[in-house]
C-alpha cells in the first residue's frame, strides 16, 4: 500500500491540514488510514492547529480561527451546522453554550412558554455536526438557571455538566436565604442527580444578572473554576472537581486597588483573572503560573488612564494566546469585551491590532474549542 512508502509523521503532517469533516469520510476508506486518524499523536496535533472560538450572536452559530491573520480574512469566519429535528425547536426562547472540552460542546435550549419552563441539553461536536441528546433539565414555572459547568471525567471517560438553579428567579444572586438546588448529570448514565453543597454560590459573578460575563464554569485539569461573591464578602474563586465531585476555593491575586469588575478564564494554560476599575481607570490581567499556590500570581500586564484604547466601563474576558505565524511575532491575546467585541491585542507595546464585533441583538459568546473527531456517543 502506498501510505506504507511514507513515515508515519510525514502522513500525519499532511492529513492534519485537512477539514476534520473531510477526515471523518477519510477514515472510512481502509483500516490503514482509520489507525493513523485514530492515533493520539494525530488527535493532539489537531487540537494544536490554532485556537478556534464557538461564536453565538443573534442568529448563527459560527466558527472564528484566531490563528488566521485577521478575523476578517477569508475562511477565518465560518458558518456551523446544528441542525435538529423540528419538534426539538418549538418554543425556543434562546440558545446558549454552556462549555465546551476536547472538541465537544454543551448546547442548552431554554424552553419557557407559560405551561413548561426547563432546557433541552445537547453534546455536539462542532466540527463534525454530530450530536447527542442529553436528558432535558426540568424547572418550576419560576424557575431559573444561575450557573452551569460542563468538562470531561477522565477517571470515568465521561463528560459530566453541573449546573445551580434557583426556585424563583426573582431573587437576587447574593441573596443569602435564595433556594439553591446543585445538580450534575454524567452523559453515560444519562440521569440528573443532586450534589450537597454548603458555602458560596459559585456563580453571580458570571451570571447574567451581572451581564459582565457568562455563567459557565472555566475548565482546567479536570476541574471547573467560577468566580463568587457572597454576601458582604469579597470576591474569589470557587472550584468544582469533575472526578471527586467537591467544591473548594482558589487563593485571589493580592491586589493594591479595589477593583470593580473581574472576569475569570484560562490563558495559556494558567487560570486568568481580568480585573479593572471605572473609579482607577485601570485594567489588570494576572495569571496564576502554579495552579492552587497564592504567591504564584503574576501580573502580566496593567493599562493605565493613559491607554485610550480600552473603556474601563466595560469588562474584558482574555480567551487565548493566538497561535504565532512567524518566529519574529509578539504574543498577542484575543480579549471579549461586555460590548460583544472581540478585541486582538499585543502586550508587549499595549496595541490593539483590530476589533470585531460579534453581536446583533442578544449578548453574544465567544467560547474557545479545539477541533476534534471525538464523538458525543462514548
Amino acid at each position: 500500500m502506498m501510505l506504507d512508502l511514507l513515515p508515519r509523521e510525514i502522513l500525519f503532517e499532511i492529513l492534519s491540514r485537512l477539514p476534520v469533516k473531510f477526515l471523518q469520510r477519510v477514515k472510512r476508506v481502509c483500516k490503514a488510514l482509520l489507525c493513523l486518524i485514530s492515533d493520539p499523536i494525530f488527535v493532539n496535533m489537531l487540537a494544536s492547529r490554532g485556537p478556534k472560538f464557538l461564536i453565538l450572536s443573534s442568529s448563527d452559530l459560527q466558527s472564528l480561527d484566531c490563528s488566521k491573520a485577521s478575523f476578517t480574512v477569508q475562511d477565518a469566519l465560518t458558518n456551523l451546522d446544528f441542525h435538529l429535528p423540528r419538534d426539538e425547536i418549538i418554543n425556543i426562547s434562546s440558545i446558549e453554550i454552556e462549555g465546551s472540552c476536547n472538541g465537544l460542546a454543551c448546547v442548552a435550549l431554554k424552553i419557557n412558554d407559560n405551561k413548561e419552563n426547563y432546557r433541552k441539553l445537547f453534546l455536539w461536536n462542532p466540527s463534525t455536526g454530530i450530536y447527542k441528546k442529553l436528558p432535558d433539565l426540568v424547572l418550576n414555572l419560576i424557575g431559573d438557571v444561575r450557573m452551569w459547568g460542563f468538562g470531561y471525567d477522565s477517571s470515568i471517560n465521561d463528560y459530566k455538566v453541573v449546573c445551580a438553579t434557583i426556585a424563583s428567579y426573582g431573587r437576587h444572586c447574593r441573596d443569602p436565604d435564595s433556594d439553591y438546588r446543585y445538580r450534575i448529570l454524567a452523559t453515560k448514565t444519562n440521569s440528573w442527580r443532586e450534589l450537597a453543597y454548603v458555602g458560596c454560590v459559585p456563580q453571580c459573578r458570571n451570571a447574567r444578572c451581572s451581564r459582565y460575563d457568562l455563567p459557565q464554569g472555566t475548565l482546567l485539569n479536570g476541574t471547573l473554576h467560577w468566580l463568587i461573591d457572597c454576601y458582604q464578602r469579597w470576591p474569589g474563586i470557587s472550584t468544582f472537581d469533575l472526578t471527586e465531585e467537591q467544591f473548594s476555593e482558589l487563593p485571589m491575586p493580592n491586589v493594591e486597588t479595589l477593583l470593580h469588575l473581574w472576569t475569570l478564564s484560562v490563558l495559556d494554560g494558567c487560570i486568568c483573572l481580568v480585573s479593572s476599575s471605572h473609579r482607577d481607570r485601570c485594567v489588570e490581567l494576572w495569571t496564576m503560573k502554579e495552579y492552587g499556590v497564592e504567591s504564584s500570581w503574576q501580573k502580566l500586564f496593567k493599562l493605565a488612564e493613559n491607554f485610550r484604547e480600552i473603556n474601563f466601563r466595560y469588562s474584558l474576558r482574555p480567551l487565548c494566546f493566538t497561535t504565532k505565524l512567524r518566529a519574529d511575532q509578539d504574543d498577542e491575546v484575543v480579549l471579549l469585551n461586555n460590548k460583544d467585541e472581540l478585541i486582538r491585542f499585543k502586550p508587549k507595546d499595549r496595541s490593539t491590532l483590530e476589533r470585531l464585533n460579534i453581536c446583533g441583538y442578544r449578548i453574544a459568546q465567544a467560547i474557545p474549542y479545539e477541533e476534534s473527531l471525538a464523538s458525543p456517543n462514548i
